[in-house]
Order: structure tokens, then C-alpha cells, then sequence
């Protein structure tokens, strides 16, 4: 908690209250072993708050080795983002699929209605800033 600062009133925009950043659950489907390169390389665009699994892919074993894949094992990367970053997170992934995921990925957000607790939503939102309700 002692990262936090506490927000000042002259920190506040017109209006006297900071603006809630939407927040969106991100999940990016990679190749298995590349989960941990893709959560760090996410994890510079903020997102504080990510879990990867080991996901199978649904592709019949006969098609599977057709088209040349080694198996239908996949990393599942569930991440939280804020949704004014999602425009430069998606053009990164994009690039790097291409690069490091050899033209294949995935990925998707879906929406966050709530959190509960200020602590809570400024870490997965990495907003530094908060305000006392009382002042």
C-alpha cells in the first residue's frame, strides 16, 4: 500500500474526480511453451494481474499432423488490461505472431462489469493515484 500516493485535489481534472479506467479480461492463445515469453512481453503494456494454462486445441489428430503441427497443445494466456491500451496491445500481438508464433495466435478480450475494492481495480488498472472519499 505504500506505493500508492494519495491523489491530491489540484491532481483531480475539472470536475474533481478521476475517471475509471474500463477494464477488459484478454485472452491470447499461443503455441505451448511460448506462454511465458507472451505474459512478460504483455506484462510491459500494464497488465498487472495474468494467468497462463495449458489449453488442447479441438482439431482431429488425422488433421492436426496435415497440416504440419507438432500437436494441438496450446498456452492460454488470461490477462487484465485497460481498455485504452487494447488498440497498441492488439497491433504488438499481431507483429509478434508473425515474428516468434511462426503466423499463428490468438487473441480477444471480453469485458469486466466490476471490481470490488479501490486496492483491487488500481492494481489491475495500474493507476497509482487514489482518492480519499472523505476529503
Amino acid at each position: 500500500m505504500a506505493e500508492y500516493a494519495q491523489a491530491k485535489r489540484s491532481d483531480l481534472p475539472e470536475g474533481g474526480s478521476l475517471s475509471p479506467h474500463r477494464l477488459m479480461l484478454l485472452v491470447t492463445v499461443v503455441q505451448k511453451g511460448k506462454g511465458t515469453f507472451f505474459s512478460d512481453y504483455l506484462q510491459t503494456f500494464d497488465a498487472n494481474l495474468q494467468i497462463c494454462v495449458v489449453g488442447t486445441g479441438t482439431a482431429r489428430d488425422d488433421l492436426v499432423e496435415f497440416l504440419g503441427l507438432k500437436d494441438n497443445l496450446r498456452s492460454v494466456i488470461f490477462s487484465i488490461v485497460r481498455e485504452d491500451r487494447l488498440d497498441e496491445i492488439f497491433q504488438a500481438l499481431e507483429e509478434r505472431f508473425v515474428t516468434v508464433n511462426r503466423n499463428t495466435g490468438i487473441a480477444f478480450t471480453v469485458p469486466l462489469s466490476s471490481v470490488i475494492g479501490k486496492l483491487s481495480y488500481a492494481f489491475l488498472s495500474n493507476e497509482r493515484r487514489l482518492v480519499k472519499e472523505d476529503e
